[in-house]
């Protein structure tokens, strides 16, 4: 009797969180927009004592989130713009961050989904409502700039005094040279016009100057000033230096570790010799999920490598001088920042809660972004050879068939701004720039519209099944009922389109310079029946002033236009 009395308790405890009737439930015809494109719920909407309630699930689809719900407790584990939340059926207290905070209205299970309040979940994101229409319009008042960066130093361990050393070591070249020092006014320094000719630089003195040139640029440094002229195309530029240089003898004698660090490098001592490495000069934590690291030109970054339980991915940097300590992000994605040296290669390892992929963009020779997505998949990542990669570069788009869909057109204005200035003209201008830029690439393109006509959704789609066509791209701008909407997004319907989104997303976001809306998953006509992989791309608002006013000018629709080519690009390549 005491086991059949576990079972019905047990089956109670069950009823009480999943099988509330839905005595005073509504269930409401509305839509809630965060843009022109709406989060249609299924199930719908609800309202219960005057409180609307959303079904999470609707929420985490539309921005890629998660959501999994525990045996044990019965607990929902959400992760939405990565931030993780813990609430459980009918109770108020929840956590967010591993902080506890309170609902006023409990969260509760309908049709077997967990609703929670519309407006007190969503002030967690610093976003507001307005009801119009019987629809719900969200307000995002988050800072409109698109990188909220912060710069981290790195430290470096305490510098043995060269002055001891009789070698320098070239790793790179394996070339040995002599340490010579003088004191020049009480103050060590050393010799380093050889190591400065191994690096390639041209020497000229004149009179008190020691002019340093390489790639076009002249150094004219003074002998005991701390200020050095940096000359390029005739323009001048003065930079202040942590030191005083001293020419004699037409020999350039400097405090070896600033001006080591100034280049880029570092040193490790060992006995008699000080070995010359490169450095990492800081990392910019851009956002939860993207850092930059600042390093010396000469370090080469490729794909990294996977590792699990825990989930890390590491990359190991040749002849490079590590930091000390390791970085705390304090981000729900990245855990931290470690580094470790062995010999004279230094391994930086990123750690995370979940396993995420990782993708590598290369800003400039000095600056290399990181921007992680969370995966599922548990299989290290492979290291493509360089010349694999330069060839799959090239041939990425030739003889792909593009598929590009100009948004609304004809009698279909699509957004119009308040001077009825018409969405339908720029989706057609900005489709044509992109279909030039793919053809320059080797690929055959498709414009499902090149005037100013409205072919129906079904005409459109009929057309792309019928095309044998490889990608699908459909351009839009986006509008909203305020105009402090801002930033640029992308939508994928199928999951086979969700990778080619984050690509695309990706290049927006970094070429346009706007707010980063990220990828949303939403159920739009022409991706949901077109049998192609494809996403839809809404790079900025015409009801923004600032965003208008940028759409305006060639310059900016030929970036939306580039941008979108480069993420579909880097979307073949990388597939």
């Amino acid at each position: 009797m005491k086991h059949y009395h576990k079972i019905l308790v047990a089956i109670l405890l069950t009823c009480s969180l999943f099988c509330m009737p839905s005595v005073g439930i509504n269930e409401q015809k509305s839509h809630l927009y965060f843009s022109e494109n709406p989060l249609e719920f299924d199930p719908p909407l609800v309202k219960k004592k005057n409180v609307y309630f959303i079904p999470i699930r609707s929420l985490t689809s539309f921005f890629d989130g998660d959501i999994t719900r525990s045996k044990k407790d019965h607990s929902f584990n959400i992760q939405l713009k990565n931030i993780p939340f813990k609430i459980k059926p009918n109770v108020k207290k929840y956590t967010i961050n591993n902080q506890t905070k309170t609902f006023k209205y409990p969260p509760f299970i309908y049709k077997t989904r967990l609703y929670v309040p519309l407006i007190e979940y969503l002030e967690n994101f610093n976003i507001s409502i307005i009801k119009k229409n019987n629809h719900f319009y969200a307000i995002d008042h988050t800072p409109t700039s698109p990188e909220l960066s912060k710069k981290i130093p790195l430290s470096y361990p305490p510098y043995n005094d060269p002055s001891s050393k009789k070698h320098m070591f070239l790793p790179i070249s394996k070339q040995t040279l002599p340490i010579k020092t003088s004191r020049f006014h009480g103050k060590e320094k050393t010799d380093i016009t050889d190591f400065i000719r191994y690096l390639g630089y041209k020497i000229e003195t004149i009179d008190h100057h020691f002019l340093l040139k390489k790639n076009n640029i002249v150094y004219a440094f003074k002998t005991n000033s701390n200020q050095v002229k940096l000359i390029q195309n005739k323009t001048v530029h003065t930079k202040t230096l942590s030191y005083k240089p001293t020419i004699k003898n037409q020999r350039f004698y400097v405090s070896l570790k600033p001006f080591l660090n100034d280049l880029g490098f570092d040193y490790i001592a060992t006995n008699d010799t000080i070995t010359i490495l490169k450095k990492l000069n800081n990392i910019r934590l851009d956002n939860e999920s993207k850092i930059t690291l600042n390093k010396n030109s000469r370090i080469k970054i490729g794909a990294g490598h996977t590792l699990n339980n825990p989930p890390r991915i590491f990359w190991d940097f040749g002849f490079t001088k590590c930091p000390n300590h390791p970085i705390k992000t304090q981000t729900p994605t990245i855990k931290k920042i470690t580094f470790g040296q062995k010999e004279t290669t230094c391994r930086m390892v990123v750690h995370f809660e979940n396993n995420h992929r990782v993708l590598v963009s290369h800003n400039s020779p000095v600056s290399t972004s990181f921007s992680f997505e969370k995966t599922n998949q548990s299989t290290p990542s492979k290291k493509i050879p360089r010349h694999k990669q330069i060839t799959q570069h090239r041939q990425s788009l030739r003889g792909k068939v593009i598929i590009i869909d100009p948004g609304h057109g004809g009698s279909d204005p699509g957004a119009v701004t308040k001077t009825n200035d018409y969405e339908k003209y720029y989706t057609l201008d900005i489709s044509k720039r992109i279909q030039t830029l793919l053809q320059k690439k080797g690929a055959k393109t498709i414009l499902l519209r090149s005037n100013d006509s409205n072919p129906s959704l079904y005409q459109r789609v009929k057309k792309i099944n019928r095309s044998n066509g490889d990608f699908l791209i459909s351009v839009h701008i986006n509008s909203f009922i305020n105009s402090i909407a801002n930033g640029s997004e992308t939508y994928y319907y199928k999951q086979s389109e969700k990778l080619a989104a984050k690509y695309v997303q990706k290049q927006l976001a970094k070429q346009l310079k706007l707010k980063n809306n990220g990828i949303k998953h939403a159920k739009m006509y022409i991706l949901r029946y077109s049998k192609i992989p494809g996403v839809l791309i809404e790079p900025c608002f015409m009801t923004n002033k600032h965003e208008y006013t940028l759409l305006r000018t060639n310059a900016f629709k030929q970036k939306i236009a580039k941008a979108t080519v480069d993420g579909v690009e880097e979307y073949f390549k990388n597939k």
